[in-house]
C-alpha cells in the first residue's frame, strides 16, 4: 500500500473509532429521539454518513478509472499528504451546512440498519482507495459544491473529516438528550 493511502487509511479509521464511539454513549433506545424540531436524531446522522460515503466512494471509482484509463501516472511522491489538506473546514460545527437532497436520511431505517449501512459504505469507500492505490491522485480533481475543486486524496480526507464533523454532532445530540431526561 501506497503510504499516502496508508496514512489516509489510518485516519479514516481514526474517525470511524470517533464515530462508533459517541453512538455507543447514547442509550440505543433515544437514538431515534430528535434533539430538537429540525434536527437530526442519531440514527438519521448515521443513515447521512452512510449516503455520503457511498457516493463519494462511486464518484472516487468513477474518476479514477477515468484518469486511469487516460494515463494517470503512479504516485511517486511518499510525503505524508493530510498534513497539507484542511479538514478542519469539514470538521468546523459553527457552521452550519445543508445537505443536498440526495443526502438527506429517510429516518425509517433502524439503529442496526444505519450501523450496517455506514459498515457497507466503508467497505465499499475502501475498495474505491484500493483501487487508487499507488496513483497520483492529486491529479484527479473534480468540484465540491461548497468546498470547490479537490484532489482526490482531499476527497478522501473529506470522508474522515465528514465522519468527525457527525461524530461530533452525535455527541452534541447525546448532551441534548441527557439535559432533557426521559421524555
Amino acid at each position: 500500500m501506497h503510504p499516502r493511502i496508508a496514512e489516509l487509511n489510518e485516519y479514516l479509521d481514526q474517525q470511524r473509532a470517533a464515530l462508533t464511539a459517541a453512538v455507543a454513549q447514547i442509550a440505543s433506545a433515544r437514538c431515534h429521539e430528535s434533539p430538537g424540531a429540525g434536527r437530526w436524531s442519531v440514527v438519521e446522522v448515521l443513515e447521512h454518513v452512510a449516503i455520503v460515503e457511498r457516493r463519494i466512494g462511486q464518484n472516487l471509482a468513477g474518476w479514477i478509472t477515468e484518469a486511469r484509463a487516460q494515463g494517470l501516472p503512479k504516485e511517486a511522491d511518499p510525503s505524508p499528504i493530510l498534513p497539507t489538506i484542511n479538514t478542519d473546514r469539514i470538521v468546523d460545527r459553527s457552521r452550519r451546512v445543508v445537505t443536498s437532497k440526495a443526502s438527506e436520511p429517510t429516518g425509517k431505517v433502524s439503529l442496526e440498519e444505519a450501523m450496517r449501512s455506514v459498515n457497507d459504505a466503508r467497505s465499499a469507500f475502501k475498495q474505491a482507495m484500493a483501487d487508487g492505490d499507488g496513483y497520483a491522485l492529486t491529479q484527479v480533481v473534480r468540484p465540491h459544491p461548497a468546498l470547490g475543486p479537490m484532489h482526490g486524496y482531499e476527497w478522501i480526507a473529506f470522508v474522515g473529516g465528514h465522519m468527525m464533523r457527525h461524530a461530533l454532532q452525535i455527541r452534541e445530540i447525546g448532551t441534548t438528550l441527557a439535559a432533557s431526561g426521559g421524555r
